[in-house]
């Protein structure tokens, strides 16, 4: 994928490879798509003959960077595999084929079915808040069809957490580790791992997580389905963890259409989920709001470190640097804000009682 000249016949091999009973595949188009963040994409015309019969397909290549100009560093493989565990549940770009190791495509990627249908970000952006209100039950919907999965149905390759409390204290952990690694001392890190574990909220079950759930990863069908891209950080997880996600990008690059409809969200959500209210409420989601962005938190540092020490070439790690600068204001105002309501809630909670 790094020299696009070169795919057209690389591509149809691969495809031939895997499909061997198709007499001919032949790539009529590819070219390089914007918006892929983190990875390599790019749009690829198809035409397949079979007893005779010639149809066309259209797919998506999503593959690996060069290694020097890694945003973050993820696995292909993996998240095929919850791709192909997802599908069916969710509303997804369809995976069909992997190259683990780049021998065929010229770096790990997968190959999935293109999607028509428009992305969120720009179908929002020409309509007012009341219409976009409307998005916060399919949101809702999204994000449950996911999070109800069953643990035993997910791939081998996610990590089990042994329960909730351990996975909650790594991930508070998550935030004095990457604050330690760093390459200068950032002691907002250490502080906002502090106010976390002496907040935490009520536990819920361990379940899929995405881990970059946001509007410019979310695509609307025709029939209003969300459907749902890049699995690239998915783990198993607090599922509260990609609505708090959620909100933190919306604050960016708004509207939160978790706050445009909060009883239809909220409500909608708990109804397929089983959630009570204390367990999933807007100020539980921005705690979550803080806790969850960590992970990519986390990897934006590191790349940033890698381009200062001349490991990493690309002027996206420095200039990512700018959302975690931005994320920090962002964090302390968050803890303030939910200092107030907590507090509030265990008074409430002492006089009822």
């Amino acid at each position: 994928m790094h020299n696009p000249s070169e795919m057209p016949a690389r591509l149809a091999s691969f495809l031939a490879l895997n499909e061997p009973d198709v007499d001919h595949i032949e790539v009529t188009s590819y070219e390089p798509m914007t918006g892929g963040y983190s990875r390599i994409l790019a749009k690829a015309e198809t035409v397949w003959t079979r007893a005779g019969t010639r149809t066309t397909r259209t797919f998506v290549v999503r593959g690996d960077p060069p290694a020097d100009k890694a945003l973050i560093i993820t696995d292909r493989g993996q998240e095929f595999a919850v791709l192909r565990a997802v599908e069916g549940a969710v509303s997804v770009s369809r995976a069909h084929y992997l190259d683990a190791t780049g021998e065929h495509l010229g770096t790990p990627a997968l190959v999935l079915d293109h999607v028509d249908a428009a992305s969120l970000l720009p179908h929002m952006a020409g309509r007012d808040d009341a219409a976009n209100a409307d998005l916060a039950r399919p949101l809702a919907e999204a994000a449950a069809a996911f999070h109800t999965i069953p643990l035993d149905a997910l791939p081998p390759e996610l990590a089990r957490p042994a329960n909730w409390d351990a996975y909650i204290a790594d991930r508070i952990d998550e935030w004095r580790r990457t604050a330690h690694a760093h390459v200068e001392s950032m002691p907002i890190l250490r502080y906002v791992a502090a106010w976390l574990d002496a907040h935490r909220p009520p536990p819920v079950e361990l379940a899929l997580v995405h881990g970059d759930f946001q509007s410019a990863n979310l695509m609307r069908a025709d029939d209003g389905r969300l459907v749902v891209l890049d699995w690239e950080l998915a783990q198993i997880g607090d599922p509260r963890e990609d609505i708090g996600y959620f909100k933190a990008v919306a604050t960016a690059a708004p509207p939160d259409v978790t706050a445009l409809d909060e009883a239809a969200f909220y409500g909608r959500y708990r109804e397929l989920t089983g959630m009570t209210e204390e367990q999933i409420n807007p100020a539980i989601a921005a705690y979550f709001l803080i806790l969850g962005v960590i992970g990519t938190v986390r990897r934006l540092v590191e790349g940033g470190a890698a381009y200062a020490k001349g490991e990493n070439t690309s002027i996206g790690s420095a200039f990512s640097l700018s959302s975690v600068m931005f994320g920090q204001s962002m964090w302390m105002a968050g803890c303030a804000q939910l200092e107030m309501v907590f507090d509030a809630a265990k008074s409430a909670a002492g006089g009822a009682s």
